[in-house]
Formats: structure tokens, sequence, C-alpha cells
């Protein structure tokens, strides 16, 4: 059972207007331009299906689905297809949005501190500095910067990162006091800090905060002596700087400088203004630089952490669908002269699609395609404990509902809620032509009597898919076909598939396409490439699964 989640929270920080858009836990939803999407943004810029979010065993994953435009995390552009974990206070780009991702509560490790209003008094200022000062950087300060952003780029963590550019920027500026933030709600997250004053929830200026939020420095200054009011001059701070550090063309976060000291001489280390901090005229342009250093080596952190991340992933993904592979039988064969053609893919890497056909006691042979609820690696955790399950049934059991009974009943207890299992199966006889099965919420499968016959759907009673109701018992059915007749069976990802349009592939698409194939080998061949031509790209919306199986007397292979 997946560990239980937290809530997730995108905060739209760029784009057109757009409510904060929140998932509890357990959520799988598609965003995209399409009135079908779980969440539609609608913008030229967006795919129809652009992205889907999902919470599994207790963390949020984004999968770009093979969108035009597609997804950039933390600036950097994901693979398409590729689940990849989402962190607190990322940032997600989807078209002309920009999210700042909010995962459960604030992280524990970050000190968050709230900010109140302030207010300034007469003479005080916040303005934005101009582009002129900002190049006016002098020459004999590079070398400065240099060892600067050595030390930046060296820093191997965003801590280490962020401790780097606030020693950079009091070194750099003549501030006596500097931190490095992140704005979470109501409140700052405090990634470094440094100076003789302590830093308190009323450090900081909102004003100039907001300024920077649009990616201008901003810094305070006076016009007249400063008097003491309900504003930050009461904290003794006649000038401050804030410069935003931007991870491509969005803010991640501030670089915040002040010239506020604790006096030693003052009772209570009350801070006062201390007249021998000289703050470099330069100042402003010195932290542009810095936070354009710092925000190239955090993307560059964050690029190496989600490629180290990913290739983890992939290589646990690769090894499950290897397993995977291993239970599933050979593409093509032939079992006590049935002929089988199978092709499967999943829709992302691990498929939560079950097939097989194996012998059975006598002259029989046992057969079943399903379908697990919901994909990913849970869903094929799920696949390959029904496989076992039901194969060990099948051989044990006199026909398909004792075996659907013996195995609903053990997995009831380890289908988490909401999960279920869609199945038929069937044992054939394959010198009578006679094939008991029971179909368990499937539904997907059609018949062609003889080597020619129409491919048609038969009315079947059914029952419910594993999981639904462990108590209700399987009844069986039973067909007899002529030799050379053929069953095909498949998963709902064949006929649900949708173009670049958003039409669905359909189950007129599918007669159409099993007309015109003479064997077992040409219908699953030819309607597996049919759907990969149908959807708008490589990716596939669903795990797809096809199967024909011929009787003896036919073309066979």
């Amino acid at each position: 059972m997946d560990a239980p989640g937290q809530r997730l929270k995108l905060v739209p920080l760029r784009g057109p207007a757009l409510a904060e858009l929140r998932f509890d836990p357990g959520a799988d939803v598609v965003l995209g331009r399409s009135a079908t999407s779980d969440v539609q943004l609608a913008d030229p810029a967006v795919s129809r299906r652009h992205a889907r979010l999902v919470s599994q065993a207790g963390a949020w994953f984004i999968t770009d689905l093979a969108s035009r435009a597609g997804v950039l995390l933390n600036a950097q552009l994901l693979a398409p297809d590729t689940p990849t974990p989402l962190s607190d206070l990322d940032l997600v780009a989807i078209g002309p949005w920009t999210f700042r991702v909010h995962v459960g509560v604030a992280s524990a490790a970050m000190r968050t501190i709230a900010m109140g209003p302030d207010r300034l008094d007469p003479g005080e200022r916040v303005e934005s500095v101009p582009e002129r000062e900002l190049r006016s950087i002098a020459r004999r300060r590079l070398d400065l910067l240099i060892e600067c952003a050595a030390s930046i780029n060296a820093a191997t963590s965003e801590r280490a990162l962020a401790r780097a550019v606030v020693d950079a920027a009091r070194e750099g500026t003549g501030f006596p006091r500097a931190a490095l933030f992140r704005v979470a709600g109501d409140g700052v997250a405090v990634l470094a800090s440094g100076g003789e004053a302590e830093v308190r929830a009323d450090s900081f200026s909102r004003t100039l905060i907001t300024m920077a939020s649009s990616g201008q420095i901003a810094r305070l200054s006076h016009d007249v002596p400063m008097t003491h009011g309900e504003s930050i001059a009461r904290l003794g701070i006649q000038a401050a700087v804030c410069a935003p550090l931007m991870i491509g063309t969005a803010v991640d976060a501030f670089l915040y400088l002040d010239d506020r000291r604790r006096r030693a001489d003052m009772p209570g280390g009350e801070a006062r203004p201390d007249t021998r901090t000289e703050v470099r005229a330069d100042a402003a342009a010195f932290c542009q630089a810095l936070c354009r250093i710092g925000g190239l080596a955090l993307a560059n952190l964050r690029r190496a952490a989600l490629e180290r991340l990913n290739a983890d992933i992939m290589r646990d993904v690769g090894a499950a669908a290897e397993a995977q592979r291993l239970l599933m039988p050979q593409p093509d064969g032939v079992c006590r002269g049935v002929a089988y053609s199978v092709r499967m893919r999943p829709g992302r890497f691990v498929a939560g699609d079950l097939f097989n056909l194996l012998p059975l006691s006598g002259s029989r042979v046992g057969v079943y395609l399903g379908d697990v609820a919901g994909k990913g690696v849970g869903a094929a955790i799920l696949m390959a404990t029904t496989q076992a399950l039901l194969n060990a049934a099948l051989r044990e059991c006199e026909g398909p509902a004792d075996a659907l009974g013996r195995v609903g009943g053990e997995l009831a207890h380890l289908l988490p809620g909401g999960r279920f299992i869609s199945l038929w199966v069937g044992i054939l006889d394959p010198a009578t032509g006679r094939i008991r099965f029971v179909d368990a919420g499937h539904g997907h499968w059609l018949v062609r009597s003889g080597p020619a016959g129409e491919p048609e759907r038969l009315p079947v009673r059914g029952g419910l898919p594993l999981g639904i109701d462990p108590e209700r018992p399987y009844e069986d059915e039973q067909l007899t076909l002529p030799p050379g007749s053929r069953l095909i069976l498949h998963s709902d990802g064949v006929h649900e598939q949708r173009s670049r349009d958003g039409e669905e592939f359909g189950v007129d698409r599918i007669v159409q396409i099993l007309r015109a194939c003479g064997s077992s080998r040409e219908e699953a061949e030819g309607l597996f490439r049919a759907v990969r031509e149908f959807a708008p790209g490589d990716a596939l919306d669903d795990d797809v699964t096809i199967a024909s199986i011929e009787l003896p007397g036919g073309r066979g292979l």
C-alpha cells in the first residue's frame, strides 16, 4: 500500500492570472490545454495533454507528456515521459506559467520567519537601481568578484552555495549584514545569513522584496536625516539592498543586505546606526553580479542533482522493466498446437498490463490478459504479483472461475483502496475448440470464427474486476469455435489512445484493421503498429497489450 503522502500546492509566480492549484495525496492529474484535462491551462503554448502530476509512495512526481514546448523544472528541460520527483520550493514552468512548488509544510531544515508590513518614514524611499549604475562596477573589483565566483561555483550543496554568496556579498559591498532567503507564504525561509545582528522576523523590508520580485534590484536610501517610526528605521537601518537571484526568468531567492549593526555599548545590545559602516558605491552592481553567478551555479547544482536522480530512477525502472519482460512469454510461439502472437509496450517505462499463455494438465491451455488500474511502479508490482498467483491458480483449479476466486481472495488485502484489476481468463481445449472463460470487468476482446471469420464481439454475462467485491463468486462461460478460429485480446490502452487532435482510436478502427489480417502475427503486429502511428508522439497514453490466439487448423504464425 502506498505510504501516506503530502498535499501539493502550485503557486503561480508568472503568467496569465490563475488561482493556485492544490492537490491531495494520492492524486493523478493531467494538466493541459484540452477541456478533458483534469486541470485546464488555456494557452496556445500549452499542449492538449502537457504534464502529469502523480502522488506515489508519499512523494510527488511530474512527467512531461511529450508536450511540444516541454516542462521546465528549476529551468531544466525534463526528458519526455520520465517521472521526476518534486521538492518543496521547486520552480515548474509550463507554457507561460511559472509555479512555485509547495509540498506539505515548509522544510523543517529551513528556518522560516514571518514578515510583517513595513512603512517608510518621511525621507525614506525604495527605488530600483538604474541599469547604468549596475554597469559601473570598477575593473579593480573584478579580481574580488572572480575569487567570489570561484568559491560559489565550488559549492556542492545549496546551503554551501548560499553561504558563499552571503560571505562574498558582505566582503564585496561593505554591508555588515546579509541574508539569502526564499519567500515562503507570508514569511521567508533563510538559507544563509551573516553579520553582527541576529536575523529576526522584522529584519526584512516587504517593500524592498516586492520590488525585487519583479526581477529588479531594489535599494532603500534616505533623502533627509532618519527619524524613528514604525518602519525599518527603528532597526537603525540607513541603507539596504535586495537583489533577486534568478533561475532562467523566474526569481528563485533573494539576496538582502543592510547596514544594521549590534552595538555592544548600547543597553541590551540594541541596534543603532553605525557611522563606521562604509557601503561601497558599486554595492548594487556587485550584488547583481553575485546573483547572476549564484543563479547559474544553483541551476548547475540542480541540473546535476536531477541528472543523478534520473539516472538512479532509470536504473531502478530498467531493472523492473527487465523483470517484467522475464514474466512475459515470447512475442510469438505455439503451445500445444495453439499459435499466439503478443505485442506489448508500457505507457511509461513499466507496465500494469499482464498476459500469459501456459500449458495446463491434460491437453488444455490457459490464457489471460488483464490490466491493473493505475500506472507506474505500483501498478507494475501488482501486475507481477497477480501474474504469479494466477499462474499457480490455473494449474491447480478446474476452471477459470475457481482460479479467479482464489486469486481475488489472496489479493483482497494487498490492493490499496480504489485499486482493482480487470481480467479476461480462459482455458482452451485445442482438440475440441471449447473455451471456458470469465470476463472479469475486462470487455476488450473479439472473436474470428474460422480462419476468415469477421471480427466480432460476443455478448457475455461477465463479472466484477478483482478487488471490487472479493466475496462475490465468478461463473464460467463457454463457447466452442471451429478450427483455425482466432481470439483477439487487448488492453484498454488500444481503443483509448488519442491522436494529437484528441480523437480516440476506437473499436471500429480496431475491427477495420483486423479485417485485413490473415494470421495471429499479422493481427498483433498490424494493430500494434497502427496504434503507435495514431499516437501524437513516441509515447503512449497508457499501457498497450495486444494478443492474438489461434486454434489449430488455421494458417498459424
